[in-house]
């Protein structure tokens, strides 16, 4: 019989590569972790293990880290069964974390600022444009949402503080079931009249960095500012 042929280091190392299980994990826990900043599920509710493993056709395991995450980042808060819920907050809470928002929001836009590529100023012009675009019509507040956490975080990455950055992450997670009550008011005439977006994008590229983060400041503030909400 012929004898086998020995693999080299370079087969068994091929060979044994791992499935990319993490892959899993982060996608679920992207999707969560956008929901919630989305506001797409309410004040108050519960999210189950095994509904959301089945609503994501996965198993548990992935929801099960995605919600430890989640409860570490302050965004969902364990119940004594074993479930998790989207916290509820006081009107004073709820202020505060305005508060918050303004103040790191709009400081890691002025860090932020300087550092944008010209390349990255086209991107953010762009999404500027798409999502003005999106609220024109109600069937685009998904687009618009999704287009709007993707404006927000680009900019602040480049702040170079990811500290700060899991700060707002943070932020936006706490406030999302919140501000989704008025989320409609950005697809009716009822929008803010200057364009804060392209406004924003408008200043870094004529170096009026704290130009920038007022109109940040004013963004972050608009729906905050329409909240109607019981102590």
């Amino acid at each position: 019989m012929p004898s086998a042929v020995p693999a080299t280091r370079a087969d068994r190392l091929e060979a044994l590569q791992p499935i990319p299980r993490q892959s899993v994990n982060e996608a679920v826990y992207q999707a969560l972790r956008n929901k919630l900043m989305h506001g797409e599920y309410r004040a108050g509710q519960m999210l189950g293990i095994q509904y959301l493993a089945d609503a994501m056709g996965t198993s548990t395991m992935p929801v099960r880290e995605a919600l430890r995450r989640l409860v570490a980042q302050q965004g969902l808060e364990p119940m004594r069964n074993g479930t998790t819920r989207v916290p509820l907050i006081t009107r004073a809470r709820l202020n505060d974390m305005r508060r918050a928002r303004v103040l790191i929001e709009g400081t890691v836009t002025e860090w932020a600022a300087p550092k944008l590529s010209a390349a990255s100023l086209d991107r953010l012009e762009q999404l500027a444009i798409e999502i003005t675009a999106a609220r024109r019509s109600r069937e685009g507040v998904a687009v618009s949402l999704e287009k709007n956490r993707i404006f927000h975080f680009t900019l602040y990455e480049a702040g170079g503080s990811p500290v700060m950055t899991a700060m707002i992450e943070s932020l936006w997670l706490q406030s999302g079931a919140y501000l989704r009550e008025k989320r409609e008011l950005l697809h009716t005439d009822k929008h803010p009249a200057d364009r804060l977006h392209e406004s924003t994008v408008d200043a870094i590229r004529k170096g009026d960095f704290a130009r920038a983060r007022e109109c940040m400041e004013k963004d972050v503030s608009w729906v905050f500012d329409r909240l109607d909400l019981d102590d």
